[in-house]
């Protein structure tokens, strides 16, 4: 084998068994009782982004792409920031939630008022 198989090889083998330690982590984490729910919730993003940044940076190779494909996945960590962080916005009424948002089984969060009689029906 070449010398550069060799070290595509080992760094293959070193995402591997990164990849393995940190799913070791994300089991002993989900065991672990923290106080504020956002601290669970804060340390399994970060190891699911760890376990994401080195699938795609080297299985996908996007460590050596250009800048472009670095603006498409900044743009699409502001996105998912914006689109988790909107329900506690909404829950804090920091944003107006809509008058009408079905819970389950055809329950609703804000009753809507039906006593506009227009036309005086």
């Amino acid at each position: 084998m070449s010398n550069d198989m060799n070290h595509h090889i080992k760094i293959y083998r070193n995402v591997f068994l990164a990849l393995l330690v940190l799913t070791v982590f994300t089991v002993g984490a989900s065991y672990i009782h923290f106080d504020a729910i956002w601290l669970g919730v804060a340390l399994g993003l970060a190891i699911a982004f760890a376990k994401g940044y080195l699938v795609a940076a080297n299985f996908m190779h996007l460590n050596n792409e250009k800048s472009f494909i670095y603006l498409t996945l900044g743009m699409t960590v502001v996105f998912f920031l914006v689109l988790f962080f909107m329900p506690t916005l909404w829950h804090n009424d920091g944003m107006h939630s809509p008058d009408h948002i079905p819970i389950q089984n055809g329950e609703v969060y804000k009753e809507v008022d039906h006593s506009d009689h227009h036309g005086g029906h």
